[in-house]
């Protein structure tokens, strides 16, 4: 899981197209059911270091994303 620093995100929403499993919501558009998000996200994102270069995928990271429908 990743987090997006809301104090330097642009909000460009280039990352939106990029998740590979649609887990990214422009913030005016994150569903109600996910508004809790908004919140851990951004006490979360700050104590985590920053990811600079994409890594292999975790093992079963494929098989989720079928189950999930991606």
């Amino acid at each position: 899981m990743l987090y997006i620093d809301p104090e330097e995100c642009i909000d460009c929403g280039a990352c939106v197209p990029e998740c590979p499993v649609e887990a990214i919501y422009d913030e005016s558009q994150l569903p109600e059911d996910q508004q809790e998000w908004l919140k851990i996200n951004a006490e979360r994102s700050v104590k985590l270091p920053v990811v600079a270069e994409q890594g292999e995928p975790l093992p079963g990271a494929e098989a989720r994303k079928e189950t999930l429908g991606f």
